[in-house]
């Protein structure tokens, strides 16, 4: 049922492992549009070559051997300004012992010589990368097939490996091509007359805190969000204080009034159970003290208030995923189950470094699979067009050097600053902080932030944003109820 084939790169370099075929069906190609390109690209090599770039064209798109070698010996010629036709294009080959696997100067003439009009290299391109595309997915389908033979213990990551080499394949068809203004400009218009009806509110969602919404105005789709700290800082109760805000209103636009429920949320905690986590959200809603409820010190009128919210709570659109030891590719999956079951607006993780990669070129590289996993969380924001908020932990160095954290102190890998939209760093204010926040009373004594506003006073550094400004701002960490909440204007 299953063959192997040859491996088809010709030139010396390490050889990706034999391509899987499924016996008895035909590998899809198409010899003569890829002559007719190759022809085309010699006869004008700055229009043609342009437009393969354009599109993508990768020299394993291309079936033959010899037209692989071919192209790639054009397309490195034009990189370095060398003048393209079949003399120099044979010269180069020649200087590299490729002429040969290149098919020779036969080849190369026949390619010049056939060529009809350059005009039809669109077309050609197009009937190359197709085939491409199909070649594509007979591989990954006979992956499928031996994996399901070899490995049916494996099921998950099978389904997992699957999913991710189709959606691959796919997000290599659907190129983006050039747009006219006046195809964006109506876009524009439109939305900008929203924002104008709407002033005084935000085009994404908004987290609940009014000086970071002014930053980013509100989390949009697409965006992946990082909040990042060292462990017990308040990175959970930042992201729960922030879902309790989401979950309760939104503001609409048509009515011009804030509806509820809010926007639906989904939040995948990989660190604590969703008993817990609902524990915190009841605490911090209900502004009840934790110790005290976890003591089953509550009073009557506190019972009937916890019971209270706890109603609100169930009717909120809250979906919470308490699995452990996700792969990115299950993540991925259940995300979008959400997302067609129940429409979720936001997907809130924590945290990144609890979940793995899944695949075997990661296994034995810690950097790699968070590198993997980073850049699975942004197409996940952008595929589903949501916003994607993550939370991550920091290394040890700002503890070590009593440093404030930055962008490089992020934990294992620099890809996690490399795909997020908006990093935010969460940290503990010092006594230096406090005392430059806090200018001295009327009498010169010091104000005490902390026992003023009964609770601890925090940093958030907006570090990196993508498409706003970054800055710092503070908020107040209130430990008894788990919450953050904007410190008081008198505290700032």
């Amino acid at each position: 049922m299953i063959a192997e084939a040859q491996p088809t790169r010709p030139w010396g370099r390490r050889e990706p492992p034999a391509p899987i075929t499924i016996d008895g069906l035909p590998v899809h190609h198409n010899l003569e549009a890829e002559r007719s390109l190759l022809g085309a690209m010699l006869a004008d090599p700055e229009h043609v070559i342009d437009i393969a770039r354009e599109q993508g064209l990768r020299e394993e798109d291309f079936f033959h051997p010899a037209h692989q070698v071919l192209f790639r010996g054009i397309i490195q010629m034009h990189e370095s300004s060398q003048a393209i036709d079949p003399s120099t294009l044979l010269a180069w080959l020649n200087d590299r012992k490729l002429a040969d696997s290149a098919g020779g100067a036969s080849l190369i003439s026949d390619l010049a010589a056939g060529v009809i009009s350059v005009f039809t290299a669109s077309t050609h391109l197009t009937q190359v990368r197709d085939k491409s595309l199909l070649r594509e997915l007979q591989q990954a389908c006979a992956q499928i097939v031996v994996g399901a033979h070899e490995r049916p213990h494996e099921v998950q990551t099978i389904l997992d490996e699957a999913e991710r080499d189709i959606l691959e394949i796919r997000g290599r068809r659907e190129t983006q091509g050039v747009l006219r203004a006046a195809e964006v400009t109506p876009k524009a218009i439109e939305l900008i007359e929203k924002l104008i009806k709407g002033k005084g509110h935000y085009s994404g969602i908004p987290s609940g805190f009014d000086e970071l919404d002014q930053l980013t105005t509100g989390f949009k789709g697409g965006e992946m969000i990082v909040i990042a700290a060292r462990p017990g800082v308040g990175k959970t109760a930042l992201a729960l204080s922030m879902a309790r805000h989401i979950l309760r209103d939104r503001w609409n636009f048509e009515k011009e009034t804030f509806t509820r429920p809010g926007y639906p949320v989904a939040f995948f905690t990989l660190e604590m159970s969703a008993q817990q986590l609902m524990f915190r959200l009841l605490s911090s809603h209900a502004s009840l003290d934790s110790e005290q409820i976890r003591r089953g010190e509550l009073n009557e009128s506190q019972i009937t208030a916890l019971r209270g919210v706890a109603a609100e709570i169930c009717e909120l659109p809250l979906f919470l995923d308490e699995s452990s030891l996700l792969t990115i590719g299950q993540l991925r999956a259940r995300a979008r189950r959400l997302k067609k079951q129940y429409n979720i607006e936001i997907l809130i993780i924590d945290y990144l470094q609890l979940l793995t990669s899944g695949t075997s070129r990661a296994k034995d590289n810690r950097q790699v699979e968070v590198s993997e996993i980073s850049r699975g969380l942004k197409a996940l924001a952008m595929e589903l067009n949501i916003p994607v908020i993550v939370l991550a932990q920091l290394n040890r160095k700002p503890e070590e050097s009593n440093a404030e954290p930055a962008l490089h102190h992020l934990r294992e890998s620099g890809s996690i600053e490399q795909d997020a939209d908006v990093v935010m760093l969460l940290s503990r204010e010092s006594a230096a902080d406090e005392s430059e926040n806090n200018p001295p009373s009327e009498d010169g004594e010091p104000r005490p932030i902390a026992a003023n506003v009964r609770g601890i006073p925090c940093k958030l550094n907006i570090a990196k944003q993508r498409n706003g400004p970054c800055d710092r701002i503070r908020l107040l960490f209130q430990p008894r109820f788990t919450r953050f909440d904007s410190l008081p204007r008198e505290a700032r």
